[in-house]
């Protein structure tokens, strides 16, 4: 059934209220989806909140549906997790950003590397996060998402190792000459402690971080970590470093 992101809902939506879709949401449903009048589709709210609803009428410029139903609230994820992207090029940053979405990431951060081969000034980098976060409400229309992941602004490289500055947090940057791999790196912190709160993981970009980043990382109470043998595209060390910390600790176990 096809899903729709309904970023500001009426509050106390009700089975058999009628609202009118939003602009967005009428040219995705109407104009790119080809939906009818009596066809049904899911709007959810991203802060875990769904209703089921069918729509009821259709002209050139908008479009009525009618609340059938609220679905029962997404469970919360069983912790935190956050990417850490180096800022890459459109389409690398893009791939990251919807599988990390669709693999349960609840947070990104963009952060600039000396190693990074992408600077945007300001109005480049309002516009690129627009685009990040279409990216992200896209993956989660697909993959049955009702969390909305938090996006924040990009950062200098030293301002996203303090953003894990939790007590609770598994902190984990991506190194392939690191001597530890990232599972036995869970394995090791699951014996330790319990469940984790949350989990930082931090990928480079596609030149890996620097001597002073490593250290600095480090310095900061980060674990450095590889995923095997092979050199791993930016945006595809993101995904398998994702999978395996929610096949170790999350809801792909």
């Amino acid at each position: 059934m096809p899903r729709f992101f309904f970023e500001t809902p009426p509050t106390n939506l009700l089975p058999g209220q009628e609202i009118c879709l939003p602009d967005a949401v009428f040219h995705h449903a109407v104009r790119v989806r080809r939906l009818k009048s009596g066809d049904a589709c899911t709007l959810f709210d991203g802060n875990g909140n769904a209703w089921r609803v069918t729509l009821t009428s259709i002209d050139k410029r908008r479009a009525l549906a009618r609340i059938e139903s609220q679905l029962p609230p997404a469970p919360m994820p069983l912790f935190s997790v956050t990417l850490a992207l180096a800022v890459t090029a459109v389409e690398p940053m893009d791939w990251a950003l919807q599988k990390g979405t669709e693999l349960g990431a609840t947070a990104f951060l963009p952060f600039y590397s000396e190693r990074s081969n992408v600077r945007l000034n300001d109005a480049r980098q309002e516009r690129r996060s627009e685009h990040w976060r279409a990216v992200i409400v896209s993956a989660c229309e697909q993959c049955g998402q009702n969390h909305l992941p938090q996006l924040s602004p990009p950062q200098i490289f030293d301002d996203a190792l303090k953003a894990a500055e939790t007590a609770s947090a598994l902190r984990f940057f991506l190194d392939a000459d690191a001597e530890q791999t990232l599972p036995a790196a869970l394995h090791h912190a699951r014996a330790r402690t319990s469940l984790p709160t949350s989990v930082f993981l931090m990928v480079g970009p596609e030149g890996g971080f620097t001597s002073d980043e490593i250290c600095a990382g480090h310095a900061a109470g980060w674990q450095a970590v590889r995923l095997g043998p092979r050199i791993l595209r930016a945006e595809t060390a993101a995904a398998a470093a994702l999978t395996l910390v929610q096949a170790a600790l999350g809801d792909l176990a």
